[in-house]
């Protein structure tokens, strides 16, 4: 499934695993305590998506768009997040400092593990004005 529109959609406890989901839209969906383990979610707009405690290790995230999502306690060891939209989004992960972030954005209402350094792992911030 590439480029397809989605949004508002239910995945709970679904398994995606190795899914080509990428330029797809998946706003408002529910991914809780979802399989997404080396799933290809680039340039997919994800915002306001519920992913908690999905398990997304070695997930493609890359130019993805999650403004506003909660990724409370999703497992994204070994995950992409490069150039990820990360604005407003709640990222108290799982396996958080394993994961790559080389240009994710984030603002003043990202909200991030205590004990993560995002500066260091390469995030950018963003301001608006």
């Amino acid at each position: 499934m590439k480029g397809v529109d989605i949004h508002n959609a239910s995945f709970l406890k679904t398994d995606l695993r190795g899914a080509f989901l990428a330029n797809s839209n998946f706003s408002n969906c529910n991914f809780s305590k979802a399989i997404l383990i080396t799933a290809y979610l680039m340039n997919a707009n994800i915002k306001n998506a519920n992913m908690q405690k999905c398990r997304a290790f070695g997930c493609n995230f890359t130019g993805a768009d999650s403004r506003s999502a909660n990724l409370n306690e999703a497992n994204v060891n070994g995950a992409n997040f490069s150039r990820y939209k990360l604005q407003g989004s709640v990222m108290t992960c799982k396996d958080i400092a394993m994961a790559i972030f080389k240009n994710a954005t984030y603002d003043d209402s990202t909200i991030w593990p205590k004990d993560f350094d995002y500066d260091k792992a390469g995030c950018l911030k963003v301001n608006y004005f």
